[in-house]
């Protein structure tokens, strides 16, 4: 037993089914095509709050417990997929099942957890057996841990399936629980009532053929990889955009934009070093949500993405990173403003053929993906006890599966950006300690 796990001191697990069953016309649920794409991955989200404040502070534990599994067992009527069976690459047989819900204990206070180094302890607020199998977990589809801290903090963490939903489903789902937690008495004050109705929009495969989809898989191998934090504060934020502003003919550059750029020009940087050569061509992956065009109750994969490819140094200049990154993100929303819905399919396929086509056909081309989850209000999941103090992304753990992986949010003010990296241990040497990156973002691990 390692000297981090034998700070659990215990654990339970439940079963936690929906509160009212599934309609019969609702109990199989079919995959899109884009669910189908997608790999069986895990997705890990946990969010710490400190000693729970008012009339909360003096509850026992079996109390906070109670109360979230009431108000998840309420939520998981809407969010019925979860509560589930898959069905090989086809369907989601919605039987009532229930979800995992583990309750631990650790002996350690809950802010020594952040300041360990490459975020071994971040796995200790996770269930063990998904965090350390996330691609090939057989549980059920969403995994739930509440940990209770030595000094009366809390955490709360959610691995949930991505053949369910991405991450604006993930999102979805944490607010519309943490409603219904504080709410209790009222089914109607989350304005957004999901729709499971992916594959409506894009429709499956013929059963037979489902098993093939993966070939096109979304989600990547997995690899060893290390993973590392950083913040970027409002002011260096501001100086990063007005970089942008005085060098492009892009005025408005948005967080993501600039962030990602940023990170994909000091990861080339610093990958060039490490190989004591000229840059790499590199492409740099940006996924897209498409709600809109699409309904924002249309929960499920529902997303595209784009790319840009960089050959030569001349061309790792910020402002034209950014300028990239915008004309691309531009011309997809073009292609999908005035789609019909029989297109939307052929449109989203192209885009991971054009994208896949630049890797395979350069496959000595070092790829960069990048999510974000800006703009979400992950900060405003409050179950009855006030907003988290802290919440750690899909990439926070000790073991990411992922090479060259970034993952953006908002920090907790919402004027600047937390973000974790994964990468291969070398290349993370290098990155963690590249001055200029250093100049803009700090280290939060």
């Amino acid at each position: 037993m390692s000297s981090v796990s034998r700070l659990v001191s215990s654990v339970c697990k439940k079963i936690i089914k929906p509160y009212s069953p599934t309609p019969i016309s609702l109990r199989c649920h079919k995959l899109s095509y884009l669910d189908q794409m997608v790999g069986g991955i895990y997705l890990p989200l946990a969010l710490f709050y400190p000693k729970l404040s008012n009339t909360w502070s003096n509850k026992p534990n079996n109390v906070v417990s109670q109360h979230l599994e009431k108000s998840l067992s309420k939520v998981l009527t809407n969010y019925y997929p979860f509560a589930g069976k898959l069905n090989d690459n086809i369907s989601i047989d919605c039987n009532d099942s229930g979800v995992e819900f583990f309750i631990t204990k650790i002996n350690c206070p809950m802010f020594e957890i952040f300041n360990h180094p490459y975020f071994e302890k971040h796995n200790l607020v996770y269930p063990t057996e998904v965090i350390n199998n996330q691609y090939t977990y057989e549980g059920s589809l969403a995994v739930f841990q509440l940990t209770h801290f030595s000094c009366g903090g809390i955490a709360i963490s959610m691995c949930l399936s991505h053949k369910v939903g991405d991450g604006y489903t993930f999102s979805n789902f944490m607010n519309h629980w943490a409603t219904m937690a504080r709410n209790p008495l009222s089914s109607e004050i989350y304005p957004i009532s999901p729709k499971f109705d992916g594959s409506f929009y894009f429709p499956p495969t013929k059963d037979e053929d489902s098993s093939n989809v993966s070939n096109n898989n979304i989600v990547p191998p997995r690899e060893e990889c290390v993973s590392k934090g950083f913040s970027i504060s409002s002011s260096k934020l501001t100086a990063l955009k007005a970089r942008v502003i005085n060098e492009s003919k892009v005025q408005n550059p948005s967080d993501t934009e600039v962030v990602s750029a940023f990170l994909y020009q000091r990861a080339m940087a610093t990958k060039k070093l490490v190989n004591s050569s000229s840059i790499r061509p590199s492409l740099l992956h940006q996924a897209v949500n498409l709600r809109p065009p699409l309904p924002k109750n249309t929960m499920g994969n529902i997303c595209s993405l784009f790319s840009i490819l960089t050959k030569e140094e001349k061309e790792m200049d910020l402002a034209q990173v950014v300028s990239k990154l915008r004309k691309e993100k531009e011309e997809v929303k073009q292609k999908y403003k005035n789609a019909k819905i029989e297109e939307l399919l052929p449109i989203t396929l192209e885009q991971y053929r054009k994208a896949n086509d630049l890797l395979v056909n350069n496959s000595c081309y070092d790829l960069y993906r990048f999510s974000s989850l800006i703009t979400f209000p992950s900060y405003d999941v409050d179950f009855g006890w006030g907003k988290p103090e802290k919440v750690i992304s899909p990439l926070s753990t000790s073991n990411p599966p992922i090479k060259n992986m970034f993952f953006l949010m908002d920090d907790k003010n919402r004027d600047g950006v937390n973000l974790t990296c994964s990468m291969k241990k070398q290349d993370m040497l290098a990155f963690e300690r590249d001055e200029e990156l250093l100049r803009f973002a700090s280290p939060t691990s």
